[in-house]
């Protein structure tokens, strides 16, 4: 799914407890919903996949790298750039 053209680009931060208590709060859940702790693994497996690929995605439509054809080659060029924006 691509943002329209004109859409400025906007970075949300949040802080890190707001983070913890929130996914605290989700895994909870999850431990009342599922009996079992197989199922509630399961679960955050398939969510964590589905942020995973959300966030590559997102990461490849707004950066001007080249297609890569590999998991590896993904993971290192997600490296690279990340190392030019960390410096």
């Amino acid at each position: 799914m691509s943002r329209p053209p004109g859409r400025k680009q906007e970075n949300h931060k949040i802080s890190r407890e707001l983070f913890v208590l929130t996914y605290g709060a989700l895994v909870a859940q999850l431990c009342k919903d599922y009996e079992k702790d197989e199922d509630v693994n399961t679960c955050l497996d398939r969510m964590g996949y589905g942020i995973g690929i959300r966030l590559i995605d997102d990461f490849l439509a707004r950066s001007a790298v080249k297609k890569c054809r590999s998991y590896s080659e993904t993971a290192d060029m997600i490296a690279q750039v990340n190392k030019i924006y960390i410096l």
